[in-house]
């Protein structure tokens, strides 16, 4: 593994497929790539992941210089094409990326059917990988220096429904606290579908030692008129708003991050100004809002009432406004308090350090920044007393290892 195409004899691109921008940046990368491979520069150019499963005929057809196409999850193809090798069983992590923190995902596909997603199609069925597998990986990680994990699925709450009736995503829980109580170490989910998370979920998290008080539940929208035509239940707004309310009424700190998505078909003013409501009344510490792209082969593709991209982009100009100052003011809150941070990084000439607490997942969320008088290595834990809040970071002063 090297970390630039200059030292490469050859290079394997992990496409994305989900929405266009996803798809744009793929392409983008392939033909870069694919100029190289024409010029005798690599010897080798690969294109694996969910665009060839979406377009594998088009991109052969587009891209006959390349000499690999694979789909998700066909990683004997990859190492065959690789000088005829075989299959290595062990992951090996990508040039500058941290060991301290890990993903791993516990499930493949997706059974939701949201009406606007390509995931089904591109993924096919939830496949739960069993309860001792993931174990054995989480250990695996742990042996090799992991401090946080990120649990992750297309839908983690799924997890189990399809290996029986003992397990779900609470049960994986209860095993990983078993295994891993008083370990120094991290656990975080991501990507939690609302309508499958209840209060027992909830309470298993805040009453942990392992997992951090922190849920990523993608709304997508607050409008029950909406969320029915998303098939993703009628009233799922209403619901919601009781999860957050519930989490933080066992910690008032309780971090909360969602995913909104504005100029669905048939979004009308009304619907918006719901929207704006929700997030009034939710205070979420993290929100990504997106436009809505009309996937080939989704039913909302061929909907009636298309939102103009003029009206898509001034509605997330107000919503990105409204959550900075929601933000700011979960943010405020933390003034004076000291956190557990993990190092990212690590600037002792400059005296300063990178890190994250159990509020920030990595790359999604702010940082916090903090002075310091020593050195410290990234992957450790100090603590950190808050001084000054920003919209998405705080900055504070390291106060102990």
């Amino acid at each position: 593994m090297v970390s630039s195409t200059d030292e490469a004899d050859g290079a394997i691109v992990n496409t994305c497929g989900f929405i266009a921008p996803a798809v744009e940046e793929s392409i983008d990368a392939i033909l870069d790539l694919e100029i190289l491979r024409r010029s005798g520069k690599l010897k080798f150019l690969g294109i694996v992941g969910c665009l060839v499963n979406r377009y594998e005929k088009d991109l052969r057809s587009e891209i006959p210089s390349a000499d690999l196409f694979a789909r998700v999850g066909d990683l004997e193809t990859i190492a065959k094409a690789m000088n005829g090798g075989s299959l290595c069983q062990d992951r090996v992590l990508l040039p500058g990326s941290p060991a301290w923190t890990r993903y791993l995902k516990i499930s493949e596909g997706c059974d939701n059917r949201c009406s606007y997603c390509t995931i089904p199609g591109i993924r096919g069925r939830l496949a739960s990988v069993p309860p001792e597998e993931v174990y054995r990986e989480a250990a695996r990680l742990v042996s090799e220096g992991a401090k946080e994990i990120c649990l992750v699925a297309q839908d983690l709450s799924a997890y189990g429904r399809d290996l029986g009736d003992r397990v779900d995503l609470g049960v994986l829980i209860d095993g990983f606290e078993d295994r891993f109580r008083g370990e120094d170490l991290w656990f975080r989910l991501l990507y939690l579908h609302p309508g499958r998370v209840g209060r027992g979920l909830i309470e298993r998290v805040a009453s942990s030692d392992l997992f951090l008080n922190y849920m990523d539940l993608p709304v997508q929208h607050a409008s029950n008129r909406v969320l029915e035509a998303m098939n993703r239940g009628g009233s799922e707004g209403d619901r919601a708003l009781g999860l957050f309310s519930f989490a933080r009424s066992l910690d008032p700190r309780f971090a909360l991050r969602t995913t909104l998505m504005v100029g669905f078909p048939g979004e009308t003013d009304e619907d918006f100004e719901i929207l704006l409501e929700f997030l009034q009344t939710a205070l979420i510490d993290r929100v990504g809002v997106f436009p809505f792209y009309p996937e080939e082969g989704t039913p909302a593709a061929e909907m009636e009432g298309q939102v103009v991209e003029e009206v898509k982009m001034e509605r997330m100009e107000r919503l990105f406004s409204l959550q900075e100052r929601i933000s700011y003011e979960r943010q405020r809150t933390f003034e004076g308090e000291v956190l557990k941070v993990l190092v990212d990084e690590c600037h002792p000439g400059e005296g300063y350090l990178e890190g994250r607490s159990f509020r920030e997942a990595p790359e999604v969320d702010g940082v916090v920044e903090a002075s310091l008088k020593t050195a410290v290595r990234p992957g450790e834990f100090v603590k950190v007393k808050v001084l000054e809040a920003l919209e998405h970071d705080l900055v504070g002063e390291v106060v102990a290892p």
